[in-house]
């Protein structure tokens, strides 16, 4: 018996792994110098994409990748215009809502001082009514004791008046004050007749 062969080494091919064995060495996942092995093991580190590279490898693509560098470059450019934009209009509404509850702050201030107010004024309407009764209440009392006097003799104040003086016409006094009177008491110095 003869003794098993070993199998052919294997052949890298070129179409299939790159260019040449080489370059698949120095390149390893998606481009990037190293291996898969490196990626897992942690010691991986990544380096610039071959699409930002703009390093004397890729010159005969530099043209192509400088104009789409350019291109994202001014889409930042406008991306970062319009967050200004964005912070300024954010901050005129900040502002305006700001005031705005500056305003409505202060609009309840005057509404309390003025409800304040009013109950101030309520108050002391109630204050003057209750002064206007008790003084109506007091008037008619005196009207009453008004009425009465004004039925009373003015000289002696206890009977009621009833007699006419002449030739004023007055009556202001009783009989027996008439009688006695030498003159009507409204009509000062003159002389009455009977």
């Amino acid at each position: 018996m003869t003794p098993p062969q070993q199998p052919p080494p294997l052949k890298s091919e070129p179409r299939v792994l790159g260019s040449s064995a080489s370059s698949y060495n120095s390149l390893g996942l998606n481009g990037v110098p190293g291996s898969i092995w490196d990626f897992v093991s942690g010691s991986f580190s990544p380096s610039p994409s071959p699409i930002l590279n703009a390093g004397p490898a890729s010159s005969a693509s530099a043209s192509p990748n400088g104009a789409e560098l350019a291109r994202v470059r001014r889409q930042l450019d406008e991306a970062k215009r319009k967050i200004r934009q964005w912070e300024e209009s954010w901050q005129q509404v900040k502002q305006a809502c700001d005031a705005w509850q500056r305003e409505a702050k202060e609009a309840k201030e005057r509404a309390l001082a003025a409800d304040s107010a009013r109950q101030l004024a309520l108050q002391k309407k109630e204050e003057v009514e209750a002064q206007f009764r008790q003084l109506q209440e007091e008037l008619e009392g005196r009207g009453v004791i008004f009425q009465l006097r004004a039925k009373q003799c003015v000289v002696c104040g206890e009977r009621a008046r009833g007699a006419v003086l002449r030739p004023c016409q007055h009556r202001v006094l009783c009989e027996p004050c008439a009688a006695g009177a030498p003159e009507c008491p409204y009509c000062e110095g003159q002389p009455l007749q009977w």
